[in-house]
């Protein structure tokens, strides 16, 4: 099994992580195997297409967490994160610097329990326009074999 960093998962990882212990609660998110369907159009059209399972793990999970914080910290990304609905967090980030640098990134975050959750990312840098849809879904405990952080491509359409 091939282990690789799922976009979705790792921006949902990083919106779970700006939330601070003293701030709104972080979503709940099972251990276990997940599957995940991304998607994301870029001024309408679809960039990528793909579906994966992943073997997820709260130490997995704060791992991603750390790179999501130094990413933020290098390219001097300020953030605002809310809650409107006790299911739902929401964040608009602004990075100074690296490869978003002036764009406007809104994240809302979306879940049902510890089992599935829905993500919507917009971006916009003046330029264009981009959306990453993110769905997933608690599938069951990771096979024998497989460690948090692995991960299995289903399918990727171009």
């Amino acid at each position: 099994m091939k282990a690789s960093l799922i976009p979705g998962f790792v921006v949902l990882t990083a919106l779970i992580g700006s939330v601070g212990a003293d701030e709104l609660k972080p979503p709940p998110i099972r251990d276990g195997l997940w599957q995940s369907r991304v998607t994301q159009t870029q001024q309408g059209k679809t960039i990528f297409d793909f579906s994966t399972k992943i073997c997820y793990s709260k130490d997995y999970s704060k791992e991603m967490q750390a790179l999501g914080a130094e990413a933020r910290k290098k390219n001097e990304c300020t953030s605002v994160v809310s809650q409107p609905a006790a299911n739902t967090l929401v964040e608009e980030s602004r990075c100074a610097k690296g490869a978003n640098a002036g764009s406007v990134t809104k994240s809302t975050y979306t879940y049902q329990g510890d089992t599935a959750n829905h993500m919507e990312m917009h971006i916009q840098d003046g330029k264009s326009d981009s959306v990453m849809v993110t769905d997933m879904k608690y599938l069951s405990s990771c096979p024998a074999g497989m460690k948090p952080g692995d991960s299995i491509n289903l399918t990727q359409k171009k």
